[in-house]
């Protein structure tokens, strides 16, 4: 809490300049080498990948460096900006050394979200009604951002891109339902090399509260990475399949 006439002392000055630097380097590690690597074969698969669903955060086609560094197990994030708000949206891809029916299950999981998702206390579904999910999230972030709380509205479902099949969960906030002022987003998650996946991750949250906006933006661009992390690490733990995946996007693809 600021004290005083409200504005902040050299202390809490300092500490957010020691939060800040904790943000870049966190940023670097999470985009450096420190990724588990992957096979060489991996950029050939990448480069077979359809070109609808093979492109850069941006939206672009991945160019041989981009498949390079997803090979080498890289995250790529790309920030937009979003037209009348100065808080822009994340897209992030990467790849997750497990099966798509192992990461579309994790992601679906979200009773558990607290014990591998990154800032997340606490998420309770409320109501499911076919495909469709309410869940309830808590979620501590560092200063200045603070305690957030929504509910959001997930739809669960198998989708296709160009004919080819991919797993895609996407949100969007229940008005009023929380401290924020929205947010929105997906997972789209492709079969790729095998048993892997490539993972499409594009997120936009606008926290509210009286918080500048490049502080929204710099927690934005730190705390997508370790969402990615978080869930290679879950999904590579699990071996059970998602419930409504469980016959296998390869097998169903190859059977029409």
């Amino acid at each position: 809490m600021w004290a005083g006439c409200g504005r902040p002392g050299l202390g809490r000055v300092w500490m957010l300049g020691q939060e800040v630097v904790a943000l870049i380097m966190d940023r670097l590690a999470f985009l450096g080498l420190m990724m588990m690597v992957f096979p060489a074969q991996t950029l050939a698969a990448l480069a077979a990948l359809p070109a609808e669903y093979a492109q850069s955060p941006s939206g672009k086609p991945l160019t041989e460096k981009e498949r390079t560094a997803l090979g080498e197990g890289k995250i790529l994030v790309h920030l937009t900006e979003i037209p009348g708000t100065p808080v822009k949206r994340a897209t992030a891809v990467a790849l997750v050394d497990a099966s798509p029916e192992s990461v579309f299950g994790v992601l679906t999981d979200y009773d558990e979200f607290p014990s591998f998702m990154p800032y997340c206390k606490k998420a309770q579904i409320q109501k499911k009604e076919g495909e469709q999910s309410w869940v309830r999230f808590e979620l501590d972030f560092p200063w200045p951002i603070g305690d957030r709380h929504y509910v959001l509205r997930l739809t669960d479902r198998r989708d296709e891109v160009s004919g080819k099949p991919v797993l895609a969960s996407r949100w969007t906030y229940e008005p009023d339902s929380g401290n924020i002022n929205d947010t929105y987003g997906s997972w789209e998650v492709f079969c790729h090399e095998g048993s892997r996946s490539f993972v499409r991750y594009t997120v936009f949250t606008d926290p509210g509260g009286n918080i500048p906006n490049w502080a929204r933006n710099v927690a934005t661009d730190v705390a997508v990475p370790k969402v990615i992390k978080g869930l290679r690490k879950r999904a590579t733990e699990k071996t059970t399949t998602a419930p409504d995946a469980s016959t296998g996007l390869r097998e169903r693809d190859a059977g029409g």
